[in-house]
């Protein structure tokens, strides 16, 4: 008893993750009762407490917690570097440590699953749009390839009748973008590889300002698909895609379709590399331009960092029911595939 008393709050908290973990093996209930029950109420207070900020909250946390984790980490260090540590009081102070450590830990991933991460368990797309996301053959590839690639040189060409800048699509760098908030973290966000996140605990969608204009558009759909609860990466690609459909803005649709593109592309390349290469040289002169400076941006910022963070987002996925990590962004084209070739005309 005494024991429960002193660590009720890890108990209360692993209770709660026993429940938490029996409530998300039935994606039906977590669709009827989470996704469509409770978390609009959660996401529509997120949005109307601190939406309204004209920078995000969520990165100032961040970096809060980042400064004191330090602080704390570092007196950590001091008091086992200590004289006192090899003694009775010092251990008992770091099972303290230790299992303060555990509840803070378990509460915060409470906390990630009730404000958000439930949404990873809900139904999937095919079962929510009604079709089979089966493997594409070799010959649908090609087919819904060359169908992207006529819809993005269409959209460059509206893009090029229009009177924006077309060399730095001055326009497109907000367009869809009321929403999402700029990442404070500027230019750090280019070393680290990523072009928008969602702050599950502040309800905040970020975008990386910094990246190429061409590709803020689509990115923008996609954090803010991801901040309506789809939490899969392929689910907010292929949702951020039918927001292209319904939009009538060309920046984004552009945007969409080429970021579909690509990822048909590259799937079709590795059963016919010819086909894909031809699709690639028959892109608009807009396109190609835009992929160019896309390749020589991730080179001038790839390294350790993006590494690092490439292969720590990939545990984060497979954690959270993704089992194909960073290649969960391609089952979004299947899904976009099968959704068209479905829907009536």
């Amino acid at each position: 008893m005494k024991l429960l008393k002193t660590h009720k709050p890890l108990f209360v908290a692993v209770l709660l993750i026993i429940f938490a973990q029996w409530f998300m093996r039935s994606d039906q209930r977590v669709e009827h009762w989470y996704a469509l029950g409770v978390y609009p109420y959660i996401s529509g207070l997120l949005q109307f407490s601190l939406g309204w900020i004209p920078f995000s909250v969520g990165d100032l946390f961040y970096c809060a917690v980042i400064i004191w984790a330090a602080l704390r980490l570092w007196k950590f260090a001091l008091g086992i570097l200590g004289k006192e540590f090899g003694n009775r009081g010092g251990k008992e102070r770091l099972l303290r440590c230790s299992m303060r450590l555990l509840t803070l830990m378990a509460w915060v991933w409470l906390a990630f699953h009730v404000l958000w991460g439930f949404n990873y368990y809900r139904k999937s797309i095919p079962d929510q749009f009604g079709f089979v996301a089966e493997r594409p053959s070799q010959q649908e590839l090609l087919q819904f390839s060359q169908y992207l690639l006529n819809e993005t040189n269409r959209y460059a060409i509206e893009l090029n009748d229009s009177p924006l800048d077309i060399p730095a699509h001055g326009n497109c760098s907000t367009a869809g973008n009321q929403h999402p908030k700029a990442s404070l973290f500027g230019v750090i966000g280019n070393y680290m590889g990523y072009g928008g996140y969602y702050n599950p605990f502040t309800g905040e969608a970020q975008i990386n300002t910094h990246m190429p204009a061409f590709m803020l558009p689509f990115i923008a759909v996609h954090e803010k698909a991801h901040q309506l609860g789809y939490a899969k990466e392929s689910e907010a690609n292929f949702m951020g895609y039918l927001a292209a459909l319904q939009s009538a803005d060309s920046c984004l649709k552009y945007a969409a379709n080429l970021e579909m593109f690509i990822y048909a592309n590259n799937a079709l390349r590795r059963s016919d590399s010819v086909a894909a290469r031809n699709n690639f040289k028959a892109l608009s002169p807009i396109a190609i331009k835009d992929l160019k400076s896309y390749r020589a941006f991730v080179k001038k910022y790839q390294g350790p960092i993006d590494e690092f963070t490439t292969w720590f987002y990939t545990k984060f996925l497979r954690l959270n029911n993704q089992p194909e990590g960073m290649y969960s962004y391609n089952r979004g084209m299947v899904y976009v595939m099968r959704y068209l070739n479905k829907k009536p005309a």
